[in-house]
């Protein structure tokens, strides 16, 4: 399994987008589900992804409220060896598989024991 991606919540993508190193800019969306706008950025062995939640009912609004900046880590993996992980590491699933336009494939969040938010997409 390897990391896929690193999430940050920012306030203004455009203006965050500046002051990073890496600005290859893979794919830009509106996330309907989050209600945040979406940017995947490409280094040379990891993707970023920006959110800027656009509402007070954006999952993200809360954390952005208290300051942003890293959110989590997203883990590439099968939906099958996602779910013995949440088993096993007894950790608290907050929303199932859902179609993620920004990667356009299926992810799955949930609580680890860190009370750290883990993304897992599912492999293509």
């Amino acid at each position: 399994m390897k990391v896929h991606h690193i999430g940050y919540v920012v306030k203004n993508i455009e203006k965050y987008k500046k002051n990073l190193i890496i600005d290859e800019v893979l794919r830009e969306v509106y996330d309907e589900i989050q209600k945040a706008k979406l940017v995947l950025l490409k280094s040379e062995n990891i993707f970023i992804e920006l959110i800027e939640p656009q509402s007070k009912e954006s999952f993200t609004y809360n954390f952005l409220q208290k300051g942003g900046g890293y959110h989590h880590l997203c883990y590439e993996t099968t939906k099958e060896n996602a779910e013995n992980l949440i088993k096993t590491k007894k950790m608290i699933k907050v929303l199932d598989w859902v179609y993620a336009p920004l990667l356009e494939s299926e992810v799955m969040f949930a609580y680890n024991k860190n009370k750290e938010v883990v993304e897992f997409v599912c492999q293509k």
